[in-house]
């Protein structure tokens, strides 16, 4: 048990490099399916992150606002893997609840995913002004956190740009290697100058 929760943080922390999570997730979809999400997936991906430029308290319901409809279309997205989506029809309530019941839960939700549920999950426009201020900065780390979740879980890179994706972080954490450990042997190499003299 301990081994297989020590290989998971292993791979963790390797996915941003690696992207074997993200690699196993695209070969899975057909090229129809990434059409239909794409145009989700960007707008999800537009609103995280001008939502996560706005640091200020002023800008708190704005923020999260925006990370309301990223999680919406990130849940649009997961649908339009397997048909169209009529988006007239569409509210956030009803792509909470066909989350939900979806049969095969996703891996590595977030602890205060059904906090962000509670608060996104509802089709009243004005939910997110509602919120009261001394709740506010709890509910937006949590929808940070489950929004940036939700949108790994709609890959719309294709395996060869994922490969491309793969080599390049790799040869840059290698290079990113190289500098620190030159740097450590510069240092030690210093220190036994300093200490000879």
């Amino acid at each position: 048990m301990a081994a297989e929760s020590s290989q998971s943080v292993a791979l963790a922390w390797l996915e941003p490099v690696m992207l074997l999570s993200a690699s196993s997730r695209a070969s899975r979809l057909s090229a129809e399916a990434r059409a239909r999400m794409k145009p989700w997936v960007v707008a999800a991906q537009s609103r995280f992150r001008v939502a996560r430029e706005l640091r200020d308290p002023e800008t708190q319901t704005v923020a999260l606002g925006l990370l309301r409809e990223a999680a919406f279309f990130a849940l649009c997205a997961l649908e339009a893997v397997d048909s169209t989506i009529d988006s007239a029809a569409r509210s956030p309530a009803q792509a909470w609840e066909q989350f939900d019941a979806l049969p095969q839960k996703p891996p590595g939700a977030p602890e205060q995913l059904g906090l962000v549920r509670a608060a996104f999950g509802t089709n009243d426009a004005l939910s997110v002004d509602l919120v009261p201020s001394s709740s506010a900065n709890e509910l937006r780390l949590a929808a940070e956190e489950s929004v940036a979740w939700l949108l790994s879980l709609v890959e719309v890179r294709t395996p060869p740009e994922l490969a491309r994706a793969r080599l390049i972080r790799s040869a840059l954490a290698l290079l990113g290697l190289a500098v620190v450990l030159w740097g450590v042997v510069a240092y030690w190499l210093s220190l036994a100058a300093l200490e000879a003299h």
